[in-house]
């Protein structure tokens, strides 16, 4: 019998034990896993930050990629130069 009340005892506390710590690992997971989503995005600005810093770079001191840039982006032409658009059909 007193063996009885030994093993409900201890079922007993593991089921407060569980009940006290159980929110606390759950909440405790979603942090971790949250602080992982947060330092790979964190990872990924830092790779654009270098991209951006390069490109202002260049764009400050090469001139060759200043008239790329400015041939693509803003459609600037030489003088004697002129724009020619080709248009795609739909479909085709």
């Amino acid at each position: 019998m007193e063996k009885k009340r030994i093993g409900w005892k201890v079922i007993l506390a593991a089921a407060i034990l569980a009940a006290l710590f159980l929110p606390g690992i759950t909440k405790f997971t979603q942090l971790k896993a949250r602080q992982v989503r947060l330092n790979s995005g964190i990872e990924r600005l830092k790779a654009g930050e270098v991209d951006l810093r390069n490109e202002q770079e260049k764009l400050q001191k090469d001139p060759t990629y200043i008239e790329k840039v400015a041939r693509e982006k803003l459609q600037v032409v030489n003088k004697g130069e002129t724009i020619v658009r080709v248009e795609k059909k739909n479909g085709r």
